[in-house]
Formats: structure tokens, C-alpha cells, sequence
């Protein structure tokens, strides 16, 4: 597993970065925050989740350590995968995804590309106890 990538952004694409490590570019998935929070040429601490399956092995990678948790959490839930889950983080804040599970809002969340009222409902009943634990900030992210 590889926690986090320290390295130089080279390159910058619509839902995917390149940074650089040891001369090795990795190719990074990330959420349209992440993309925001980065700039080519300048060297981060990029978080990441490492999916493998029969087929492909690929990077996910977010700016923040709480963006990373949401991504975990989200994978967990039955029928989200890391793109769905990287399409609802690239829709929703980490602080809105959180704010709509505590005041069980579903319409809220399907408000995020791929996300039901289904989907919607399973993430709320799974989450709201450990979210209310959390820390939900009032500033926009």
C-alpha cells in the first residue's frame, strides 16, 4: 500500500494528475478539489488509496487527509466504487457530504453524479453515527 506520494505536479488533466517521485511519474486519480488545490511545478504530500483488482491497479490521490477517510468510507458502501466515489467527492464537499448524512438529507446527495436516492439512503443509515463524531467545519472548503 502507498499512504502518500511526495513529489512534483508535472502535469494536470480533468480527473487525474501526474506527480513526479525518484524520476517515476505516478498517474493519480483525484477529485476536482484536489485538482483545485494544485498547481504543475510545485511539490505535495498527496494522500492515496492504491485499488487493485484482476484487471488494472490504480492511484487515487487527495490534497487532504479527510478527503482520503470520505473516499474510504464511501468505497465501503455496497454498488460505490472509487469512481463513483471520486465523482460524489468531485460534486460535494467533504464538510457537505458530512452535513447531509447528520441531517439525513438525501436529496442533498443526489445532487452528486451517480447517487440515487437508494444510494443516497444506504450512505446516511451506514455513516450517521460515526459522521456525528466527526468534526464538521462551517467555512467552505
Amino acid at each position: 500500500m502507498i499512504s502518500y506520494i511526495i513529489g512534483d505536479i508535472r502535469f494536470i488533466d480533468e480527473d487525474f494528475f501526474i506527480i513526479e517521485n525518484n524520476n517515476i511519474g505516478y498517474r493519480i486519480y483525484t477529485s476536482k478539489s484536489t485538482l483545485m488545490s494544485i498547481e504543475i511545478n510545485n511539490e505535495y504530500k498527496i494522500y492515496t488509496y492504491m485499488n487493485v483488482r484482476e484487471d488494472d491497479i490504480s492511484l487515487f490521490g487527495f490534497y487532504s487527509t479527510e478527503e482520503l477517510e470520505m473516499f474510504e468510507m464511501l468505497i465501503s458502501v455496497t454498488s460505490i466504487g472509487p469512481k463513483n466515489a471520486m465523482a460524489i467527492l468531485s460534486s460535494l464537499t467533504v464538510n457537505e457530504i458530512k452535513k447531509s448524512i447528520v441531517n439525513n438529507d438525501i436529496n442533498y446527495l443526489t445532487k452528486a453524479k451517480g447517487i440515487g436516492k437508494k444510494t443516497a439512503s444506504r450512505i446516511i443509515l451506514e455513516f450517521v453515527d460515526k459522521v456525528k463524531k466527526m468534526p464538521i467545519h462551517d467555512f467552505e472548503e
